[in-house]
């Protein structure tokens, strides 16, 4: 998503948001905040609003919140990533991590030193932290230590594990945690995608909202949707070997996407079986494929169906071989929903 300078626009987060709120309103800002989420999760977002929030001279009230003004100086750089005072900390040189080396940790440590330019406060936002190897982390552990008053150093990662122990100690770590699909599914619709697009891509995204932007978004996705739909209605007249060749093409992110979808797909089925309507499904436009399939098929194949995807993903985190996974799950689909073949015919 799109990188916000305010608090309203970032979705969920509820904790994390009050937390950094509670330090605007208080002045106890901590040195040195760890904000740990996956990527999309909306790290980025939370702390150029806390940064700019901090640096704002005329800061607003808005919903409860404390919201940058927008028209003074740091604001106006800050819109413009101009903001002295407000440095995003990358690597000098290019690494498959994307994260500071020693060297720049060494860069960043000295040029915490100066005073700010023109702000209060000297903001430091690093990428990637987590990915810092120990002699990088080492060169900037004097300076979580002993930083000087103005100093704020907010480190981005996707999780904990990979931060020494000392560094750990001497940060406030924020957890960014999963979105309710309702509200990433509201965002989307409000940003123009349409409702069965955000309802698919919030679904898939697993609560985050940055995933589901992309998703909902990206041709090639959409394009493959279409490809696991046509793929799904015809399962019970597909012969084996155009299993085999699917399921060879849906491997690595593409088979958890397609599992996902498989998922969504059971999950309209049940609700037609269960309700008789067809007015909340994420695939509405196969409403009358699925209200038709929903009919015919029996609620003990449904939990076959479903049992057959629990075994997809035990077979899965046993590390199994995606390709055969995928092909074993696709026969056993065949094998619960064969009954749908007149349901196919008619549609042919």
């Amino acid at each position: 998503m799109a990188e916000s300078l305010h608090f309203q626009d970032i979705i969920g987060q509820k904790e994390a948001i009050a937390h950094l709120q509670n330090a605007l309103r208080t002045g106890e800002i901590s040195h040195a905040y760890i904000i740990s989420g996956e990527k999309g999760s909306g790290r980025r977002e939370l702390a150029a609003a806390f940064a700019a929030t901090l640096q704002c001279t005329d800061r607003q009230e808005a919903d409860g919140l404390l919201e940058p003004c927008g028209h003074c100086r740091s604001c106006l750089q800050s819109q413009t990533l101009n903001q002295p005072d407000i440095i995003t900390v990358l690597p000098q040189k290019e690494n498959k991590s994307g994260a500071l080396q020693v060297d720049d940790a060494r860069r960043l440590r000295d040029d915490v030193q100066i005073k700010p330019y023109s702000s209060e406060w000297k903001v430091y936002i690093v990428p990637n932290a987590d990915r810092m190897n120990v002699q990088a982390q080492n060169a900037l552990l004097k300076t979580l230590e002993e930083p000087p008053a103005y100093a704020v150093i907010l480190l981005l990662a996707e999780g904990t594990e990979g931060f020494l122990p000392t560094v750990l100690s001497r940060c406030i770590t924020l957890r960014l945690h999963p979105v309710e699909e309702s509200l990433i599914t509201i965002e989307l619709e409000q940003s123009g995608i349409s409702h069965e697009s955000a309802i698919l891509a919030a679904r898939l995204s697993h609560g985050n909202p940055g995933r589901a932007k992309r998703m909902a978004e990206d041709e090639e996705f959409l394009a493959f949707r279409e490809q696991a739909v046509n793929l799904l209605k015809k399962v019970p007249v597909t012969d084996t070997y155009t299993f085999l060749q699917a399921a060879g093409t849906f491997t690595g992110e593409k088979f958890d996407a397609f599992i996902d979808l498989g998922e969504s797909w059971l999950r309209d089925l049940l609700m037609v079986k269960s309700t008789g309507r067809v007015d909340n499904l994420i695939f509405q436009d196969e409403s009358v494929y699925i209200k038709n399939a929903a009919d015919i098929l029996s609620f003990a194949q449904l939990q076959a169906s479903a049992d057959a995807f629990d075994l997809a993903h035990r077979r899965r985190n046993a590390n199994g071989n995606d390709t055969q996974i995928l092909e074993m799950l696709l026969l056993s689909l065949r094998s619960s929903w064969r009954t749908l073949r007149k349901v196919i015919s008619s549609e042919s």
